[in-house]
Parts: C-alpha cells; structure tokens; sequence
C-alpha cells in the first residue's frame, strides 16, 4: 500500500520536497501551512484531530493546505482522520475512513456509529452515505497517494462542545481499529 512517509509530510507543510518518496506531494494539491495553519496543524498532532474556520478554504492557495496536509499525516500514520469545522449554526465533525487504507472499512465506521453517536448521541443527525453509496477502489488505494484516494466519511453536525467530545471518542475508540 502506498504511504506517505511522515518525514515526507512534515517537508510538504513547510514547502519543501518530499526526500524519501517520489508522488507524496502534488503541484495541484497544497500542502503549505502558513503560521496560523502551523499553529493548528500542531495542536492537531497533540489531540489527535484537527480543528478548523469553515472548510479550512483558502482562496489564494486554491484549497485547503491544513486539511490535505493533516490527512496526509493521518494515512502516514494509519489513523482514522478526524477534522472539525467550526461554524457559525453548528459545527460539523469529519471523521474520514480512507486514510486507514483497507478493502473494507464498514466494520470501522458501524463500530463509530453504533458505540457512539446511537449509544451517546440519539438525537445527533449522522450523513454516512459516502461509507455505503461508494465501493472502495482497491487499485487506488494500494497504488496511489491519500490526495488522489475518495474520501470515505462519517459527517456529523452538532454543537461545539459536542463535536469536541465527538471527536476525542472517535479518536479513543479508533484506537480499537486492528487490521
């Protein structure tokens, strides 16, 4: 399976080459944090998910650099990546499937479901349907770099303190996740 090397993903985030694997990075994908972006992603590594304004957009970058650099890490790392977007309303809680990199990972995603949002969460409204609408392209997966594979998400929108203690249970339950 192709991975980024963790080295690899830090020298993208400053800008820089990947050294020990050729088609870890992309011209057509940023990957460069700016300071504030730093500032996250490093409190992202600490608490094992990343926090971000809105979609983490940038319009001079064409992208968002913290979140295809945060989840680059997270496949490096084989971890499940978890992203918040804080918004105005609510916020909305990412919980991608795909850095994990496996043939099939409804067994991950029903676990989240069924021992979180249904035990803890009744009333939270979950959109799963990228986990059963989309077959896994197997080929992707093992032959490409985590920008180029489909995203495979849990997206949950809720309250601020909630998609905190969402998150932090996704994160500790994840750590049940053994291929």
């Amino acid at each position: 399976v192709f991975r980024a090397k963790l080295d690899d993903v830090e020298s993208l985030s400053y800008g820089k080459g990947a050294k020990k694997q050729r088609g870890t990075g992309s011209r057509h994908v940023c990957h460069r944090l700016n300071m504030q972006e730093r500032k996250l992603y490093d409190l992202a590594k600490r608490s094992g998910f990343l926090t971000v304004r809105g979609t983490g957009y940038r319009k001079e970058r064409k992208g968002s650099p913290i979140c295809n650099t945060y989840r680059q890490r997270c496949d490096a790392l084989d971890e499940v990546c978890i992203i918040i977007e804080k918004r105005m309303e609510c916020d909305t809680v990412l919980i991608d499937f795909s850095t994990l990199r496996v043939m099939d990972d409804t067994e991950y995603a029903s676990s989240v479901v069924e021992n979180i949002l249904k035990v803890k969460y009744p009333d939270l409204v979950y959109d799963d349907s990228t986990i059963h609408s989309k077959q896994i392209d197997w080929e992707a997966v093992r032959t490409k770099p985590i920008w180029d594979v489909n995203e495979r998400i849990i997206k949950v929108d809720c309250a601020r303190d909630e998609a905190k203690a969402i998150a932090l249970e996704v994160w500790n339950e994840s750590s049940n996740f053994v291929e």
